[in-house]
């Protein structure tokens, strides 16, 4: 395992789309502070999580082109033929896409942090929520890096494999969309106004007439939480009130994904 993971490392260097995806990393938080500094009343927890619901998509090209090559230049095959497990090769593959999706990630906070403090002030947010979103932050990251392994793992064919992962987050992007409309309905019509200290004071409520009911809401809530892209966009409209749930579903989801990554690729005829 430790010398796949090496090798992957080493490949890195000389890889142009790893090196594309951290330019691209320090341009989007370059982007987010240009765009959101002149913004009155702005603040740094608006930045910090921008580039949480691109990540999927930046992940889903590296994974699939990276990985992909495996299969291209038949290193998979001489990995095998050399000794390496099946499970060893997809593993480390899986920790080598994570390292570099986490790193971009850590770059993306450096700059916002370093540059972004001085002009939009300090975090509005508490630690205790922040340690949460950087726990989910980085389970939302290996969720992405699972899917995008797992489908790149079992296709052989790297233009195949990297428009099925494209497709993926673009039909999760749509899916999070649609799920979030009738996950965040609103049983009841507020009548309400905030007064000068931000509290909300109800004048009257009445049931509305197109709430989708309760089982509805609550199943579309938990499909809408399951998806990696919903959960980065819960974040990033920072409502904290699903963290601990956030993190069950993905701690769920990269373990079945990998498990049955693992169980199918050893199964796997390679050409």
């Amino acid at each position: 395992m430790i010398r796949l993971l090496k090798a992957g490392l080493f490949r890195l260097k000389k890889d142009i789309l790893f090196w594309i995806f951290i330019f691209l990393t320090i341009g989007l938080a370059i982007l987010t502070l240009v765009r959101y500094v002149p913004i009155e009343g702005i603040t740094l927890d608006s930045a910090l999580n921008e580039f949480l619901i691109y990540i999927g998509l930046f992940i889903s090209i590296f994974v699939s082109i990276f990985v992909g090559k495996e299969h291209s230049q038949g290193i998979i095959r001489n990995k095998i033929i050399v000794g390496h497990s099946r499970f060893s090769i997809f593993l480390a593959n899986l920790i080598i896409c994570i390292i570099v999706s986490l790193l971009c990630e850590l770059i993306y906070l450096a700059i916002i942090f370093l540059v972004g403090t001085p002009l939009l002030g300090q975090l509005q947010m508490t630690l205790s929520q922040f340690i949460g979103i950087l726990v989910n932050t980085i389970f939302i990251i290996i969720s992405f890096c699972s899917i995008y392994n797992f489908v790149t793992m079992l296709c052989s064919e790297i233009t195949i494999s990297t428009t099925i992962c494209i497709i993926l987050f673009i039909a999760m992007f749509i899916a999070q969309g649609a799920f979030s409309l009738t996950a965040h309905s609103s049983k009841y019509i507020e009548n309400a106004f905030y007064d000068e200290n931000g509290n909300k004071h109800i004048i009257s409520q009445e049931i509305d007439p197109n709430y989708p009911g309760d089982q509805k809401v609550k199943t579309a809530k938990i499909i809408y939480l399951s998806i990696p892209q919903g959960q980065a966009m819960e974040i990033k409209n920072n409502n904290l009130d699903s963290l601990q749930q956030m993190t069950i579903y993905s701690i769920i989801l990269i373990v079945i994904i990998n498990i049955l990554g693992v169980y199918i690729f050893s199964k796997k005829e390679l050409k």
